[in-house]
Protein backbone atom coordinates (compact mmCIF):
# COMPACT_ATOMS: atom_id res chain seq x y z
CA UNK A 1 0.00 0.00 0.00
CA UNK A 2 1.14 3.54 -0.70
CA UNK A 3 2.34 5.61 2.25
CA UNK A 4 0.38 8.63 3.41
CA UNK A 5 3.42 10.93 3.21
CA UNK A 6 6.45 11.05 0.94
CA UNK A 7 9.40 12.75 2.64
CA UNK A 8 11.97 14.21 0.26
CA UNK A 9 15.42 14.94 1.68
CA UNK A 10 17.30 16.88 -1.01
CA UNK A 11 20.93 17.34 0.01
CA UNK A 12 23.97 19.20 -1.20
CA UNK A 13 27.04 19.43 1.04
CA UNK A 14 25.16 19.34 4.33
CA UNK A 15 27.14 16.50 5.89
CA UNK A 16 27.51 18.47 9.12
CA UNK A 17 23.73 18.54 9.61
CA UNK A 18 22.54 15.28 8.05
CA UNK A 19 22.61 13.08 11.15
CA UNK A 20 20.23 15.39 13.03
CA UNK A 21 17.99 15.77 9.99
CA UNK A 22 17.74 12.03 9.40
CA UNK A 23 17.11 11.31 13.07
CA UNK A 24 14.30 13.87 13.22
CA UNK A 25 12.67 12.28 10.16
CA UNK A 26 12.98 8.58 10.95
CA UNK A 27 11.88 9.07 14.58
CA UNK A 28 8.59 10.81 13.83
CA UNK A 29 5.72 9.64 16.02
CA UNK A 30 3.67 9.39 12.81
CA UNK A 31 5.17 6.53 10.80
CA UNK A 32 3.06 6.15 7.63
CA UNK A 33 5.71 7.53 5.28
CA UNK A 34 8.43 6.78 2.76
CA UNK A 35 11.75 8.61 2.52
CA UNK A 36 13.34 9.66 -0.78
CA UNK A 37 17.01 10.61 -0.45
CA UNK A 38 18.40 12.89 -3.15
CA UNK A 39 22.03 13.96 -3.25
CA UNK A 40 23.03 16.60 -5.79
CA UNK A 41 26.66 15.51 -6.33
CA UNK A 42 27.92 16.59 -2.90
CA UNK A 43 31.64 17.17 -2.54
CA UNK A 44 31.74 16.56 1.23
CA UNK A 45 31.08 13.21 2.95
CA UNK A 46 27.30 13.50 2.64
CA UNK A 47 27.00 10.37 0.52
CA UNK A 48 28.83 8.28 3.10
CA UNK A 49 26.33 9.40 5.74
CA UNK A 50 23.33 8.84 3.48
CA UNK A 51 24.53 5.38 2.46
CA UNK A 52 24.06 4.24 6.05
CA UNK A 53 20.31 4.59 5.43
CA UNK A 54 20.12 2.54 2.23
CA UNK A 55 18.65 -0.50 3.98
CA UNK A 56 16.30 1.46 6.23
CA UNK A 57 12.76 0.09 5.68
CA UNK A 58 11.39 3.61 5.16
CA UNK A 59 13.81 4.52 2.34
CA UNK A 60 12.20 3.88 -1.04
CA UNK A 61 14.74 5.73 -3.24
CA UNK A 62 18.34 6.86 -2.88
CA UNK A 63 19.56 8.85 -5.87
CA UNK A 64 22.98 10.43 -6.29
CA UNK A 65 23.31 12.77 -9.26
CA UNK A 66 26.24 12.21 -11.60
CA UNK A 67 26.44 15.97 -12.09
CA UNK A 68 25.25 18.81 -9.90
CA UNK A 69 21.82 19.94 -11.14
CA UNK A 70 22.46 23.59 -10.31
CA UNK A 71 18.92 23.94 -8.98
CA UNK A 72 17.24 22.78 -5.76
CA UNK A 73 13.94 22.82 -7.63
CA UNK A 74 15.09 20.17 -10.09
CA UNK A 75 15.57 18.01 -7.02
CA UNK A 76 12.11 18.91 -5.74
CA UNK A 77 10.63 17.98 -9.12
CA UNK A 78 12.44 14.67 -9.28
CA UNK A 79 11.46 13.71 -5.76
CA UNK A 80 7.80 14.61 -6.29
CA UNK A 81 7.74 12.53 -9.49
CA UNK A 82 8.98 9.52 -7.52
CA UNK A 83 6.68 10.09 -4.55
CA UNK A 84 3.82 7.67 -3.86
CA UNK A 85 2.32 9.52 -0.91
CA UNK A 86 -0.78 11.67 -0.78
CA UNK A 87 1.26 14.38 0.92
CA UNK A 88 4.76 15.70 0.29
CA UNK A 89 7.17 16.94 2.93
CA UNK A 90 10.38 18.53 1.64
CA UNK A 91 12.62 18.06 4.67
CA UNK A 92 15.61 20.24 3.82
CA UNK A 93 18.82 18.48 4.77
CA UNK A 94 20.20 21.24 7.01
CA UNK A 95 17.01 21.68 9.07
CA UNK A 96 15.37 19.52 11.75
CA UNK A 97 12.07 19.29 13.60
CA UNK A 98 10.13 17.96 16.56
CA UNK A 99 9.20 14.26 16.56
CA UNK A 100 5.50 15.25 16.53
CA UNK A 101 5.81 17.44 13.40
CA UNK A 102 4.08 15.07 10.98
CA UNK A 103 1.46 13.79 13.40
CA UNK A 104 0.21 17.27 14.22
CA UNK A 105 0.22 18.61 10.67
CA UNK A 106 -1.42 15.49 9.23
CA UNK A 107 -4.12 15.68 11.89
CA UNK A 108 -4.72 19.32 10.96
CA UNK A 109 -4.76 18.95 7.17
CA UNK A 110 -6.98 15.83 7.26
CA UNK A 111 -9.77 17.79 8.95
CA UNK A 112 -10.67 19.57 5.70
CA UNK A 113 -10.30 18.01 2.24
CA UNK A 114 -9.97 21.46 0.65
CA UNK A 115 -6.75 22.19 2.54
CA UNK A 116 -3.76 21.63 0.29
CA UNK A 117 -0.95 23.32 2.25
CA UNK A 118 -0.30 23.01 5.97
CA UNK A 119 2.63 24.53 7.81
CA UNK A 120 3.77 25.32 11.32
CA UNK A 121 5.74 27.95 13.18
CA UNK A 122 9.54 27.90 12.94
CA UNK A 123 12.53 28.73 15.09
CA UNK A 124 15.70 30.02 13.47
CA UNK A 125 18.82 28.33 14.83
CA UNK A 126 22.51 28.67 14.05
CA UNK A 127 24.97 26.05 12.79
CA UNK A 128 25.20 24.53 16.28
CA UNK A 129 21.43 24.48 16.77
CA UNK A 130 21.42 27.43 19.17
CA UNK A 131 18.15 29.38 19.16
CA UNK A 132 18.26 32.71 17.29
CA UNK A 133 14.71 33.85 16.70
CA UNK A 134 11.10 32.75 16.35
CA UNK A 135 9.42 33.44 13.02
CA UNK A 136 6.46 35.08 14.71
CA UNK A 137 8.66 38.19 14.56
CA UNK A 138 8.98 37.77 10.79
CA UNK A 139 5.24 38.39 10.35
CA UNK A 140 4.97 41.31 12.81
CA UNK A 141 4.58 43.81 9.93
CA UNK A 142 1.04 42.44 9.59
CA UNK A 143 -1.36 43.72 12.21
CA UNK A 144 -3.06 41.76 13.48
CA UNK A 145 -0.32 39.13 13.26
CA UNK A 146 -2.54 36.19 12.36
CA UNK A 147 0.34 33.75 12.93
CA UNK A 148 -0.11 34.12 16.70
CA UNK A 149 -2.90 31.52 16.48
CA UNK A 150 -3.89 28.61 14.23
CA UNK A 151 -5.82 29.51 11.08
CA UNK A 152 -7.25 28.22 7.81
CA UNK A 153 -7.44 30.61 4.86
CA UNK A 154 -8.71 30.47 1.32
CA UNK A 155 -5.59 30.25 -0.84
CA UNK A 156 -6.39 33.18 -3.10
CA UNK A 157 -7.19 35.36 -0.09
CA UNK A 158 -3.95 34.22 1.57
CA UNK A 159 -1.98 35.38 -1.48
CA UNK A 160 -3.83 38.69 -1.78
CA UNK A 161 -3.47 39.64 1.88
CA UNK A 162 -0.10 38.11 2.76
CA UNK A 163 1.96 36.31 0.10
CA UNK A 164 1.69 39.31 -2.22
CA UNK A 165 3.79 41.30 0.28
CA UNK A 166 6.55 38.77 0.89
CA UNK A 167 7.03 35.05 1.36
CA UNK A 168 5.22 34.31 4.61
CA UNK A 169 6.01 30.59 4.21
CA UNK A 170 9.73 31.13 4.76
CA UNK A 171 10.96 27.54 5.13
CA UNK A 172 9.96 24.49 3.06
CA UNK A 173 10.84 22.17 5.94
CA UNK A 174 7.86 23.55 7.87
CA UNK A 175 5.34 22.56 5.17
CA UNK A 176 3.41 19.54 3.95
CA UNK A 177 1.29 19.76 0.82
CA UNK A 178 -0.89 17.57 -1.38
CA UNK A 179 0.94 15.93 -4.25
CA UNK A 180 -2.12 16.31 -6.48
CA UNK A 181 -1.56 20.08 -6.55
CA UNK A 182 1.73 19.66 -8.39
CA UNK A 183 2.24 18.89 -12.05
CA UNK A 184 5.28 19.41 -14.27
CA UNK A 185 3.94 22.76 -15.52
CA UNK A 186 4.65 24.21 -12.07
CA UNK A 187 8.37 23.53 -12.58
CA UNK A 188 8.73 26.14 -15.29
CA UNK A 189 12.03 27.54 -16.51
CA UNK A 190 11.43 30.56 -14.29
CA UNK A 191 11.20 28.38 -11.18
CA UNK A 192 14.07 26.05 -12.08
CA UNK A 193 16.43 29.01 -12.58
CA UNK A 194 15.68 30.61 -9.21
CA UNK A 195 18.11 30.59 -6.29
CA UNK A 196 16.31 32.75 -3.70
CA UNK A 197 12.61 33.20 -4.50
CA UNK A 198 11.69 29.82 -5.96
CA UNK A 199 9.85 28.59 -2.88
CA UNK A 200 7.75 31.78 -2.86
CA UNK A 201 6.93 31.19 -6.55
CA UNK A 202 6.06 27.56 -5.78
CA UNK A 203 3.74 28.27 -2.83
CA UNK A 204 1.76 30.83 -4.83
CA UNK A 205 1.00 28.25 -7.51
CA UNK A 206 -0.18 25.73 -4.93
CA UNK A 207 -2.18 28.24 -2.87
CA UNK A 208 -4.15 29.27 -5.96
CA UNK A 209 -5.62 25.74 -5.97
CA UNK A 210 -6.45 25.15 -2.31
CA UNK A 211 -6.82 26.38 1.23
CA UNK A 212 -3.80 27.09 3.42
CA UNK A 213 -3.67 26.19 7.10
CA UNK A 214 -1.18 27.20 9.77
CA UNK A 215 -0.35 25.58 13.09
CA UNK A 216 1.03 28.16 15.52
CA UNK A 217 2.95 25.59 17.55
CA UNK A 218 6.70 25.77 16.83
CA UNK A 219 7.64 22.34 15.46
CA UNK A 220 10.33 23.20 12.90
CA UNK A 221 13.89 24.55 13.09
CA UNK A 222 15.40 26.44 10.17
CA UNK A 223 19.17 26.53 10.26
CA UNK A 224 20.92 29.77 9.41
CA UNK A 225 24.46 29.26 8.13
CA UNK A 226 26.89 30.69 5.62
CA UNK A 227 25.77 28.66 2.60
CA UNK A 228 22.01 29.27 2.94
CA UNK A 229 20.89 30.25 -0.56
CA UNK A 230 18.73 33.17 0.52
CA UNK A 231 21.68 35.03 2.03
CA UNK A 232 22.26 37.97 -0.32
CA UNK A 233 24.79 40.30 1.23
CA UNK A 234 26.65 41.46 -1.88
CA UNK A 235 25.51 43.64 -4.79
CA UNK A 236 25.28 40.79 -7.29
CA UNK A 237 23.09 38.64 -5.03
CA UNK A 238 20.92 41.61 -4.11
CA UNK A 239 20.34 42.31 -7.80
CA UNK A 240 19.57 38.66 -8.49
CA UNK A 241 17.11 38.62 -5.58
CA UNK A 242 15.23 41.62 -6.97
CA UNK A 243 15.09 40.15 -10.48
CA UNK A 244 13.69 36.92 -9.06
CA UNK A 245 11.08 38.89 -7.15
CA UNK A 246 10.10 40.48 -10.45
CA UNK A 247 9.33 36.97 -11.76
CA UNK A 248 7.22 36.24 -8.70
CA UNK A 249 5.26 39.47 -9.19
CA UNK A 250 4.86 38.74 -12.90
CA UNK A 251 3.32 35.39 -11.93
CA UNK A 252 0.92 37.16 -9.59
CA UNK A 253 0.04 39.66 -12.32
CA UNK A 254 -0.97 36.76 -14.57
CA UNK A 255 -3.66 36.01 -11.95
CA UNK A 256 -4.62 39.69 -11.54
CA UNK A 257 -2.90 39.91 -8.15
CA UNK A 258 -1.25 43.33 -7.90
CA UNK A 259 0.32 44.77 -4.78
CA UNK A 260 1.36 48.33 -5.63
CA UNK A 261 2.94 48.98 -2.25
CA UNK A 262 5.29 46.02 -2.57
CA UNK A 263 6.05 46.75 -6.21
CA UNK A 264 7.10 50.29 -5.33
CA UNK A 265 9.34 48.87 -2.62
CA UNK A 266 10.89 46.53 -5.19
CA UNK A 267 11.67 49.46 -7.47
CA UNK A 268 13.00 51.56 -4.61
CA UNK A 269 15.48 48.81 -3.68
CA UNK A 270 16.50 48.53 -7.33
CA UNK A 271 17.05 52.28 -7.66
CA UNK A 272 19.16 52.33 -4.50
CA UNK A 273 21.24 49.46 -5.80
CA UNK A 274 21.74 51.19 -9.16
CA UNK A 275 22.26 54.71 -7.89
CA UNK A 276 25.23 55.26 -10.18
CA UNK A 277 23.78 53.67 -13.29
CA UNK A 278 22.44 55.94 -16.02
CA UNK A 279 18.81 55.69 -17.07
CA UNK A 280 20.12 55.24 -20.62
CA UNK A 281 21.56 51.88 -19.64
CA UNK A 282 19.10 49.26 -20.90
CA UNK A 283 19.79 46.94 -17.96
CA UNK A 284 18.48 49.67 -15.65
CA UNK A 285 14.98 48.63 -16.74
CA UNK A 286 15.41 44.88 -16.18
CA UNK A 287 13.27 44.91 -13.04
CA UNK A 288 10.34 46.78 -14.64
CA UNK A 289 7.11 44.79 -14.71
CA UNK A 290 5.36 44.53 -18.05
CA UNK A 291 2.24 46.42 -17.00
CA UNK A 292 4.30 49.41 -15.84
CA UNK A 293 5.05 52.03 -18.50
CA UNK A 294 8.54 53.47 -18.94
CA UNK A 295 7.14 56.87 -17.99
CA UNK A 296 5.73 55.55 -14.71
CA UNK A 297 8.95 53.66 -13.99
CA UNK A 298 11.05 56.79 -14.49
CA UNK A 299 8.61 58.85 -12.43
CA UNK A 300 9.07 56.42 -9.54
CA UNK A 301 12.82 56.68 -10.02
CA UNK A 302 12.71 60.47 -9.71
CA UNK A 303 10.47 60.23 -6.64
CA UNK A 304 12.88 57.76 -5.10
CA UNK A 305 15.85 60.07 -5.71
CA UNK A 306 14.00 63.04 -4.20
CA UNK A 307 13.11 60.97 -1.16
CA UNK A 308 16.75 59.97 -0.74
CA UNK A 309 17.82 63.64 -0.91
CA UNK A 310 15.25 64.62 1.74
CA UNK A 311 16.56 61.93 4.09
CA UNK A 312 20.13 63.07 3.47
CA UNK A 313 19.46 66.68 4.35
Amino acid sequence: MNPKVSILIPNYNHAAFLAQRLESVFNQTYQDFEVILLDDKSTDNSVTILQRCIDHPKVSHFIINNENSGSPFRQWQRGIQLAKGEYIWIAESDDYCERTFLAKLINYIDEDASIGIAYCQTNDVNEKGTYLNNRINYTNPFQPNIWETDFVKNGREFIDLYLSFFNVIPNASAVIFKKELVDDSIFSTSLIQMKMCGDWYFWIQLALQSKVCFLSETLNCFREHQSVSRNHNDAYKKQLRLLEEKKVRSLMHSYQIINLQSEQLLYSKWFNLHAFRTIFDRSFYDVKLENVSFFTFLKMYVQSKLSMLKRKF
